[in-house]
């Protein structure tokens, strides 16, 4: 039998184990003090091409366009996506105020292994966003009044972990072609406001 005594290294306290053969834990209010932080917190507007505009107000109905988060030096796991769609009279049935759109939005994953991956498409309505989101935050079937001056305003919190399951969210690896984004394939040009928010970890 092979018998190993565990010593704290700046206490010198012995590791105990009970008449039980169970090791007693304790929990304490804050993290150890002589840890690194390491992770961080990552927030960033999609941008047209990634680098562009963060306002979606584009005509993509003859070229489509891509509004995403690309690549950093440093890995990347976006975990929630935050909508906001704002126009003046903007009802669930409508994209904004405008007539439910015919091409619609698509949402995208993009990495080397597996190319473009589109998780949802055909996102036509205020509805098909808000549906996204799975109804968080529950506001009800009518927008926020006034939000964007005299505008309504849908707004969604898209929880990759609780929607699709990805505790982690979705991971952009440092230095690569990965994104995540939305493409514009109809022209919404006649809406308020249109912006998409990501929030995450950089590790």
């Amino acid at each position: 039998m092979i018998k190993a005594k565990i010593v704290g290294v700046s206490s010198n306290n012995e590791l105990a184990v009970n008449s039980n053969g169970s090791i007693n834990a304790y929990i304490i209010p804050a993290p150890p003090s002589n840890i690194e932080q390491q992770t961080l917190p990552f927030a960033e507007y999609m941008k047209l091409n990634g680098t562009g505009t963060s306002s979606f107000l584009i005509n993509g109905a003859v070229t489509n366009r891509d509004f995403f988060i690309a690549s950093k030096s440093y890995d990347v796991y976006i975990n929630t996506i935050v909508f906001e769609i704002a126009d003046a009279t903007a009802t669930m049935q409508k994209f904004g105020n405008l007539t439910a759109l015919t091409n619609g939005l698509d949402f995208f994953y993009f990495n080397n292994s597996i190319g473009k991956y589109v998780i949802e498409s055909g996102l036509k309505s205020n509805y098909d966003m808000v549906k996204l989101a799975n109804f968080e935050p529950p506001f009800g079937s009518t927008p926020l009044t006034n939000a964007v001056s005299s505008s309504e305003a849908y707004v969604g919190v898209i929880d990759l972990s609780d929607v699709f399951g990805l505790q982690w969210g979705l991971k952009l690896n440092a230095n690569s072609l990965d994104k995540i984004g939305f493409t514009v394939k109809d022209d919404i040009t006649g809406i308020d406001v249109m912006t998409i928010k990501v929030y995450g970890v950089r590790i």
